[in-house]
């Protein structure tokens, strides 16, 4: 696979190509019938993608050999049909059932020299832990980084950049289209005057999703209050007191895999004065759909729709 780095598309010998084809397609033949005889043209593949620092790459051929180290990029690849050029994918990617035999690397202290054996044409990060970038781009590997989008559009705008790379463009309209219809199947069944309060945990010391995150973002879709919302931080600690104090009448747990239930969570001092914790409404969620900006998302919009609405989705 051939790559550029650069701020443009370099396009004018394409177009001059082009533009030599159709002058020999419009030109008479020799048959004698006065018909012209088309020339066959071929479109060469390039592409340009800009990644989360601004950067612009130009793609002259798909990846062959990926290295994919989140396991939302790994879900959007196979989701568009791109599931065989994967060589290798981070530890916590166990989603489709056919990346469980691909070599597992790790995601969150990745190694270079393991990460070239696997002689990737392109790697896909969205955490660059000691200048892992940078290390692979000077042994001539390219890298495409990508921050956790902020939104569901975010989570569309992905799936499309990453579509185009793998010259998957149509599969990937097609994904996001079939997203975008599900979540208007969901909102348009929405009571009006918005929803009832929320806390989503991320973990036991109070890590929730505030704006600025996709995960917020699924809860303004639904037209909930989110209780993070006020504190203006995509992953915000919040202490019990805050939270006590804004008596949110539904928890969402996306830590049950940590140890944490509903009935550790209504044990915890002073939170029985909680509305949820009054009324019962705690409720875990997976953590792989809901913490994935991916194909899944919209599994987990509709898993919190109907613990938000019972009365309306049940």
């Amino acid at each position: 696979m051939k790559v550029k780095l650069g701020r443009s598309l370099w396009v004018l010998p394409v177009l001059l190509a082009a533009a030599l084809l159709a002058l020999a397609a419009c030109s008479d033949d020799d048959s004698g019938d006065g018909a012209a005889t088309p020339s066959p043209t071929t479109v060469d593949f390039a592409v340009t993608v800009t990644d989360s620092h601004g950067d612009e790459l130009t793609f002259e051929e798909p990846p062959e050999r990926v290295v994919a180290l989140a396991p939302s990029f790994v879900e959007i690849l196979c989701a568009v049909d791109a599931c065989g050029v994967l060589v290798a994918v981070d530890e916590n990617s166990n989603y489709p059932p056919a990346v469980e035999s691909v070599t597992k690397l790790s995601g969150f202290d990745p190694s270079v020299e393991e990460i070239v054996a696997s002689e990737p044409d392109l790697v896909v990060i969205s955490f660059d832990p000691g200048g892992l970038q940078e290390a692979l781009e000077g042994l001539g590997i390219t890298v495409l980084f990508l921050d956790a989008p902020q939104s569901l559009a975010g989570v569309y705008d992905q799936i499309a950049l990453l579509g185009d790379v793998m010259d998957k463009r149509e599969e990937a309209e097609g994904l996001v289209a079939d997203m975008q219809s599900r979540v208007a199947d969901v909102t348009s069944l929405l009571p009006v005057g918005g929803g009832p309060s929320i806390y989503h945990e991320l973990d036991s010391t109070l890590f929730s999703a505030g704006p600025g995150s996709f995960i917020a973002d699924l809860y303004d879709v639904l037209g909930a209050a989110n209780i993070a919302n006020e504190t203006g931080s995509a992953f915000p600690q919040l202490s019990n007191e805050a939270i006590i104090d804004a008596n949110p009448q539904v928890i969402i747990l996306a830590d049950e895999g940590l140890g944490e239930s509903p009935e550790s969570v209504a044990a915890r001092a002073g939170w029985n004065v909680i509305s949820a914790v009054e009324t019962g409404r705690i409720h875990g969620v997976d953590p792989d759909l809901i913490s994935r900006p991916g194909p899944r998302i919209v599994d987990a919009l509709d898993e919190l729709a109907i613990l938000l609405y019972p009365e309306v989705f049940e």
